[in-house]
């Protein structure tokens, strides 16, 4: 397996829509919502600091993460969007993915915030660093300096 992780652009293409239907089975639909905001011009990872990855497998989309500016802070970025599919879980792909988008961040913001929706993303958002904090719309921040 040789993974390779770079932006993902205009068009976004059907590679994202197979994503989209390989998270939807297993009951996530905020990869779909890439598609169609970029599709409505709505979000197109286009803003200062803003990024959206992909993963790939042999030319396979299998993750995407994105980067977008925190809507309460507009001095802080937002993991957002993140996926791996279900057979590529547990091979530090997600790790990657995040690290790659960190990196990037750093340019432009000391602190990035995340919504973990479910345990698991708790558990991987932690290990990455990030800490717990209640009454935002996010559910964790990291401090990157």
């Amino acid at each position: 397996m040789s993974v390779v992780i770079a932006p993902l652009g205009n068009p976004l293409g059907g590679d994202i829509v197979m994503l989209a239907e390989t998270a939807r089975q297993e009951g996530y639909n905020h990869i779909l919502r890439i598609a169609e905001e970029w599709s409505a011009g709505i979000n197109r990872f286009e803003r200062r600091g803003e990024s959206l990855l992909g993963a790939h497998d042999q030319g396979r989309l299998i993750a995407v993460g994105g980067m977008t500016v925190e809507p309460s802070r507009a001095d802080w970025l937002r993991m957002r969007r993140f996926y791996v599919s279900r057979r590529y879980r547990g091979r530090g792909i997600g790790r990657r993915l995040a690290e790659h988008l960190l990196e990037h961040a750093r340019s432009f913001t000391p602190v990035v915030t995340v919504h973990a929706g479910s345990d698991d993303a708790i558990s991987f958002w932690q290990a990455m660093g990030f800490q717990p904090l209640a009454g935002e719309s996010y559910t964790h921040t990291l401090r990157l300096t």
